[in-house]
């Protein structure tokens, strides 16, 4: 089955209706937060809470990365739209100019794509909810162009200023400047710890359509 969702765009988080239930889609969270998983882990709950304060008091739970393992995801952010397919049905972005396989995280959960950032390739986690700013390790971030500031929240930081630079990512063959954060020290040490340089989300899905294939380990940009 294949079904299309109109998105609300909440502080650049994607939020959708599905089966009357607020649903925030967060491919940074290992599991879905629903009452199920909350009863079977309670910290979940305090994330729910968290996210109603900073993003929505209405959300009713979460889509994460198991969600995506039986489903492939497509994002269009421009047409406020999210396409969903089952894992035997087929869905693809319009116009696609760059596909990247999904590499394994060497401890936690995460969606790992390979991007070449300033000329070299990168591992990168995909974060649909890293929709404030993309960070990547201070030494790389501070060698791209200057690109102001933004104000971003986490839950053990707090609310905190994020410096902006901006570096040259290879996309389909041509040179795409994306704003990166210098990526604090603590989050830095949790990224690398999976293998990973730094974290991608609104830097990809504000300029392109972008298709989450977890079933065919993949995920394809298209050109809006």
């Amino acid at each position: 089955m294949v079904k299309i969702l109109d998105a609300d765009l909440i502080k650049g988080h994607i939020i959708v209706t599905d089966n009357g239930k607020r649903i925030l889609i967060d491919t940074g969270c290992p599991v879905d937060i629903n009452e199920k998983n909350m009863q079977r882990i309670p910290r979940l709950r305090q994330h729910l809470e968290g996210a109603r304060g900073f993003v929505d008091p209405t959300l009713d739970g979460f889509w994460g990365l198991e969600y995506f393992a039986r489903h492939k995801v497509l994002f269009d952010y421009r047409k406020k739209a999210v396409m969903v397919a089952d894992q035997g049905d087929d869905i693809m972005v319009v116009h696609p100019i760059a596909e990247y396989p999904l590499l394994r995280s060497i401890v936690n959960p995460r969606l790992i794509i390979p991007m070449k950032i300033a000329g070299v390739e990168r591992k990168m986690v995909f974060d649909s909810g890293a929709c404030i700013a993309n960070y990547i390790t201070e030494s790389i971030a501070t060698t791209g162009t200057e690109a102001g500031s933004v104000f971003d929240e986490h839950p053990d930081l707090g609310r905190y200023e994020v410096k902006l630079f901006n570096l040259p990512v290879e996309i389909g063959g041509e040179s795409v400047d994306i704003p990166f954060g210098s990526q604090p020290a603590k989050v830095d040490r949790y990224v690398q710890g999976d293998g990973a340089i730094g974290v991608i989300g609104i830097g990809l899905y504000e300029k392109f359509q972008v298709l989450v294939d977890c079933p065919n380990q993949r995920i394809v940009l298209g050109r809006y």
